[in-house]
């Protein structure tokens, strides 16, 4: 069974919790229940938590328990709270399905920890939000909660198009043992992490294209004055990783086109 923390302050929250029934039924123990930050901080230090939902009055309360979640359980899923019992349900399910995935057996299969899983995860949503398969932007922000992404997805971010060399399938699986997931593995590992106040995430896309999000980080101060030094800056660095394919992968990528998304909500079906 999955252990839950609710951290709430709100009627309408704390009796839609109330009312569900048969918790085991749903996979999980009742949850621990506690109205601030304080009772979030005592909880933490007595009970393990698999998944956490917040939901507080005010928005200053609410951030610092989110900051103070980043530094200390940057892997524990933070759902969302609902205000019915269906709505409490659904969230619940949708955080089963994650918790599910992320302890799955893989004895047969490459050997994976928890926060392997959650980073893999995480990709397969944002490949999903970048093929614009998201249908809300508030999928968005509940699934980022979800998944425990730290990119910001209210903040100017980039989407950069990389021309893809015409090799074939064999080429892939046998020149170098790559098909296509492994290909995009070899990008992550180019690419991918964290570099000047954004985080890299490159994609392949379903027609072949290789796409790469640089997206802000949440609560990091950005060093750019504006759009256009970001810019400048997040293409000097995928130029340099661009470099690094061509040098140990043998892969010479170039940069197609750069987009400007003043928001990655911007991604979803609906916008």
């Amino acid at each position: 069974m999955y252990k839950l923390l609710l951290v709430s302050d709100q009627e309408e929250v704390l009796n839609a919790f109330d009312q569900i029934q048969n918790w085991e039924l749903s996979g999980f123990k009742p949850p621990h229940i506690r109205h601030d930050y304080d009772g979030m901080l005592d909880s933490l230090s007595k009970h393990h938590a698999d998944g956490i939902s917040i939901a507080v009055t005010s928005p200053e309360e609410e951030e610092k328990m989110l900051m103070y979640l980043q530094e200390y359980y940057p892997k524990v899923s933070i759902f969302e709270a609902g205000r019915t019992p269906d709505e409490v349900l659904r969230y619940l399910n949708e955080l089963k399905i994650l918790l599910n995935r992320i302890h799955a057996d893989f004895s047969n299969e490459r050997t994976y920890e928890n926060a392997d899983m959650l980073q893999v995860c995480r990709h397969e949503f944002f490949r999903k939000l970048i093929n614009g398969k998201i249908e809300k932007p508030e999928d968005v922000y509940r699934n980022m909660r979800l998944l425990r992404s730290r990119m910001d997805a209210d903040r100017p971010s980039m989407l950069i198009e990389l021309s893809l060399p015409q090799i074939s399938d064999d080429q892939l699986e046998g020149r170098w043992h790559y098909g296509e997931e492994r290909l995009e593995l070899a990008l992550r590992n180019s690419f991918g992490g964290d570099y000047n106040g954004m985080h890299i995430l490159p994609t392949i896309h379903p027609d072949g294209r290789i796409l790469v999000l640089c997206c802000p980080l949440h609560g990091v101060e950005q060093p750019y004055s504006n759009i256009d030094e970001m810019t400048a800056t997040m293409t000097a660095y995928i130029a340099k990783c661009i470099q690094h394919m061509k040098e140990y992968q043998g892969l010479e990528l170039h940069i197609v086109d750069i987009r400007i998304l003043p928001a990655l909500t911007v991604l979803c079906k609906e916008q």
